[in-house]
């Protein structure tokens, strides 16, 4: 098995306003059929932008060789969740993929 690097990049903004959401915690996940895989989390910097990198080892199963991303935004602590796009998971994922995430404002 190779080790192939992926990366998961992004900014988190505020639906509204587009002002950065700094500070949230950014948790990336591979889609699969009884429990989806962990790739790793970033917190978001001041410009609302995070970063995330992971290999094959990460979600590689038998026939899978990309895996199929998507991103939850937690608040500061990991408790709230704030955003998903589970309704919109990338399949296939491409070696880099950029996320620009909406979260609600009150």
């Amino acid at each position: 098995m190779s080790n192939k690097r992926f990366r998961v990049l992004g900014r988190v903004q505020g639906a509204r306003t587009r002002e950065p959401k700094p500070g949230l915690l950014v948790k990336a996940f591979d889609r699969d059929l009884v429990f989806d895989d962990d790739l790793g989390d970033s917190v978001t910097n001041a410009r609302g932008e995070f970063f995330l990198e992971f290999t094959e080892k990460a979600f590689r199963e038998v026939f899978e060789t990309r895996p199929d991303v998507y991103v939850r935004v937690f608040d500061p602590t990991g408790t709230e969740l704030l955003a998903t796009t589970e309704r919109a998971v990338r399949w296939d994922a491409s070696p880099v993929e950029h996320f620009e995430i909406d979260i609600p404002e009150e």
